[in-house]
């Protein structure tokens, strides 16, 4: 379906755009704590689009980078762990 709207020879674009992580990873950080020892964090680093319902459009390639606890309460990386829960995140 075409999501280009046209009125009195007015053509626009009117999409419906759902966020969606392509790939997901989790990293292991060294960083140094608040008495510079060396302490090893983990973070979910996500490659999210913006992808249109309706046609199939990309929009807004992105990536972002949080605390393992911030990902288990994201909607659009738990839909996406879900979906490959063969696949371990790497």
């Amino acid at each position: 379906m075409s999501c280009t709207k046209r009125f009195l020879n007015v053509e626009w674009q009117h999409h419906h755009w759902r966020p969606r992580v392509a790939t997901a990873e989790t990293l292991t950080a060294q960083e140094p704590d608040m008495w510079a020892r060396t302490v090893y964090r983990d973070y979910v680093r996500c490659d999210k689009l913006e992808v249109c319902e309706e046609c199939g459009a990309v929009r807004r390639e992105k990536s972002c980078l949080c605390e393992v606890a911030t990902a288990e309460q994201c909607a659009v990386y738990l839909a996406w762990r879900a979906g490959h829960a063969n696949h371990p995140v790497s």
